[in-house]
């Protein structure tokens, strides 16, 4: 199981992933775009994780 944290800000995601298996943990800035989502999405496969293994808790910055 992991759990993926992302902080969501204007311009960027970031990201941090915890592996409950080994609780080793990864982190990654991407862009808050389609482009930073495809990247994200790459770099969870990268790690072997599946989105169904994922769960995933948003924080967003502030109210607009």
């Amino acid at each position: 199981m992991f759990y993926l944290g992302i902080d969501v800000a204007k311009a960027k995601l970031d990201c941090c992933l915890l592996d409950m298996t080994n609780g080793k943990r990864s982190t990654k800035v991407v862009a808050n775009s389609r482009a930073g989502l495809t990247d994200l999405l790459g770099w969870l496969g990268k790690r072997h994780t599946e989105p169904s293994h994922v769960h995933v808790a948003l924080e967003g910055t502030g109210w607009s």
